[in-house]
C-alpha cells in the first residue's frame, strides 16, 4: 500500500494537490480550537466560544454544497480562490473585533465558515485527471481520507504553538493566511484550471437523491452529534477565595 501511495505522489502534480488541499483545509480543522482559544483570552465564556465554534461549523456544513455547485458551474479557480479570501476576510474581522460586539462576532464566524473553499471535494475531482489508472484513483481516494486524519490532528498543535509564541489573535490570522496560500497553490496549477464538471441532469437535491447517501447520512449525524456534545469543563473561581470548582458547563 505505502509503495501505491508513494507511486501516486511521484505522479506530476499530486503532492502539490493534495499539500495545497491540506494547507488550504487547514483554517477549516483548526478554527473550533482557535475560536475557544481566542474567546477566553479575550475574557469571554466557555458558553460564547461554544456558540461561535457552532456557528462556524454549521454554516460551513451550509456552505460547503452551495459552494460545490458553484464550482460545477464556474469552474475551481473562479470559486475557490475569492471564497478563501472571503472566509479568511471574516475571520480577520472577527480576530480585531474580538467579543465585544457580539453580533459582528457572530456574523463574521458565519461568514468565515460559510465561505471557506470545498477543497476536499475539488481534490476528489480532479484525482481522475491526475492520474492514469482507475486503482489508482481509489488509492489516492483513500491516501486523501489520511492526511486530512493527520491534518485535523496537526492542525490544533499548530494553533497552539502560534499561541505560544505570539498570541490567540495572531494564531487566527496566521492559519487563515497560510490556507489563503493553499487555496491559491491548489487554483493555479494546470488540473485545477483546465478542470471541467461532467455533463449531467440537473436536480436541486443532486446526489441527496440516493437513499443510500441519505442514511449514511443520517447515521454520520448521529455519531457528530455524539461527539459533539461533549460538554465543555467550566472552571470558577469562588469571589474572594483561591478555590476554583469545575464543572461541566
Amino acid at each position: 500500500m505505502a509503495a501505491g501511495y508513494a507511486e501516486i505522489l511521484w505522479t506530476r502534480y499530486a503532492t502539490r494537490l493534495l499539500a495545497g488541499t491540506l494547507v488550504g483545509r487547514l483554517p477549516n480543522a483548526t478554527a473550533s480550537i482557535a475560536i475557544v482559544l481566542f474567546i477566553r483570552a479575550e475574557g469571554g465564556t466557555y458558553s460564547l466560544a461554544g456558540a461561535l465554534a457552532a456557528v462556524y461549523g454549521v454554516a460551513n456544513a451550509v456552505g460547503q454544497p452551495l459552494l460545490g455547485r458553484l464550482v460545477d458551474l464556474y469552474g475551481q479557480p473562479r470559486v475557490q480562490l475569492p471564497a478563501a479570501l472571503l472566509s479568511a476576510l471574516a475571520m480577520a474581522a472577527f480576530a480585531f473585533t474580538g467579543p465585544d460586539q457580539l453580533a459582528l462576532a457572530h456574523v463574521a464566524v458565519g461568514a468565515a465558515g460559510l465561505f471557506t473553499p470545498p477543497l476536499e471535494g475539488g481534490l476528489r475531482a480532479l484525482w481522475p485527471s491526475v492520474l492514469g489508472k482507475e486503482e489508482q484513483v481509489h488509492a489516492a481516494y483513500a491516501m486523501d481520507a489520511i492526511a486530512q486524519e493527520v491534518m485535523f490532528t496537526v492542525g490544533p498543535l499548530l494553533v497552539t504553538g502560534c499561541v505560544a509564541l505570539w498570541s490567540e489573535q495572531a494564531a487566527l490570522l496566521v492559519v487563515n493566511a497560510v490556507g489563503v496560500l493553499g487555496a491559491l497553490s491548489v487554483v493555479v496549477s494546470e488540473p485545477s484550471r483546465a478542470w471541467r464538471s461532467a455533463p449531467r441532469e440537473a436536480h436541486w437535491l443532486g446526489a441527496l437523491r440516493s437513499p443510500g447517501l441519505l442514511a449514511l447520512l443520517g447515521a454520520f449525524l448521529f455519531i457528530g452529534v455524539a461527539l459533539g456534545s461533549s460538554p465543555w469543563p467550566v472552571c470558577r473561581t469562588r469571589t474572594g477565595t483561591a478555590a476554583t470548582r469545575c464543572t461541566a458547563g
